[in-house]
């Protein structure tokens, strides 16, 4: 029930990539792990502050777009951040805190998700309104789109916060998951739980009143429950309605029925606390699962603009340009001018005392199909064609 649609793409609409490809050049895995040097270029350029970021970042790198429209919206949004330093800042400040909305939400479809799991993707959507304020100051289609995906949710998150207690239990098992005011009859039971001895000595000081027994006293054992103790001397006072329970040399207990009505309540308080604590809980968690393509539309949306952000601030740290690609029917041109390799470039900054030569690149479909590449071993041969 948790699946709320089926997604279509075609293989030719992104460059196909084997296995042996994607792990040659490391983009995701490295090819001898446990060497201690396992920087891959996923690695590399990863600055996304979200799991669903991160997991489209991964996506988006195995399988990429051939589309130079969505490529240039991407790269256009990707620019947007670099020119607006404070905004772009700030929206990643806003992404900090976001949990994994996706994991989260396929956890309350499927009624796994427990109070501490409600609360967390309330938290993540109340970091919404910020994220859409900061959005709003970039100037770029697609992030003006993806502001426009974003759902504030806010009757829900009320709801939410209205229904769960701000520090929940791990499970619903003993109760305490519910703030006070949400059901009448939960708050009665939990006063009644809370307040049983202060009731008790109401209930001793109102019967002693009526029956005119100053010694009269209610007690509780647990073999006969709550109970009524009168002396012999005063058993001439006791009232109709007491229902005889034991005899003792010097004394009678009775009970009544609003004695028993009590008893049974306090009994049965804590089983019916919990009992009800499930069923608002339930609710609410259905509540949430009706709302799950919002939600889930809400995730994607938040997961490239974390993703766009998050390139945008590699690219101003790191000092890349911005490239440029041609489209359908070109001729084949690929020129890199002191191109660099991300990949050893962060190994550098992490010790290696070789520096990295930027360098240059030109080929063609015709002129310049093929590069014929010499040098001695350890001469950076493959370092470059990967690289490229």
């Amino acid at each position: 029930e948790h699946v709320d649609r089926i997604g279509f793409y075609d293989r030719q609409e992104y460059l196909v990539l084997d296995a042996v490809t994607v792990r040659n050049l490391e983009l995701a895995e490295p090819l001898f792990a446990g060497a201690g040097n396992e920087v891959t270029l996923f690695r590399a350029i990863d600055a996304t502050l979200t799991p669903m970021g991160k997991r489209l970042l991964r996506s988006w790198m195995l399988r990429p777009s051939i589309n130079v429209g969505e490529i240039n919206q991407r790269l256009d949004a990707v620019e947007a951040g670099v020119k607006d330093f404070v905004a772009r800042e700030e929206l990643r400040r806003a992404l900090e805190g976001v949990l994994d909305i996706e994991r989260l939400l396929s956890r309350v479809t499927l009624e796994t998700a427990n109070p501490r799991d409600v609360l967390a993707l309330c938290a993540s959507l109340n970091r919404t309104p910020g994220i859409k304020a900061a959005l709003a100051r970039l100037t770029s289609a697609r992030l003006q789109e993806l502001n426009l995906l974003l759902d504030e949710m806010a009757d829900l998150r009320e709801r939410i916060e209205k229904t769960v207690v701000p520090e929940p239990p791990l499970t619903l098992a003993d109760g305490g998951v519910i703030r006070e005011g949400v059901d009448p009859e939960l708050d009665d039971l939990r006063n009644l739980s809370r307040n049983s001895k202060q009731y008790i000595a109401q209930m001793e000081e109102r019967e002693r009143k009526r029956t005119g027994v100053g010694s009269l006293k209610v007690k509780f054992n647990s073999v006969f429950g709550y109970y009524i103790e009168i002396s012999k001397a005063n058993l001439h006072l006791a009232p109709p309605d007491y229902e005889r329970k034991q005899t003792l040399v010097n004394a009678e207990r009775f009970s009544t029925p609003e004695l028993k009505e009590y008893e049974a309540k306090v009994l049965d308080a804590q089983e019916k606390i919990v009992e009800i604590e499930r069923r608002l809980f339930a609710e609410l968690r259905s509540a949430i699962a009706g709302e799950a393509r919002r939600i889930r539309q809400t995730s994607l949306a938040l997961a490239e603009v974390d993703v766009l952000a998050s390139l945008a601030f590699i690219a101003q740290n790191r000092a890349y340009c911005r490239p440029q690609f041609a489209g359908a029917g070109d001729s084949g041109e690929l020129e890199i001018i002191e191109g660099r390799h991300p990949v050893l470039e962060q190994q550098e900054l992490t010790g290696s005392n070789d520096r990295f030569v930027p360098n240059d690149l030109y080929c063609n479909s015709t002129t310049h199909a093929i590069l014929l590449i010499t040098g001695p071993n350890m001469g950076g041969k493959s370092t470059y064609l990967r690289q490229t």
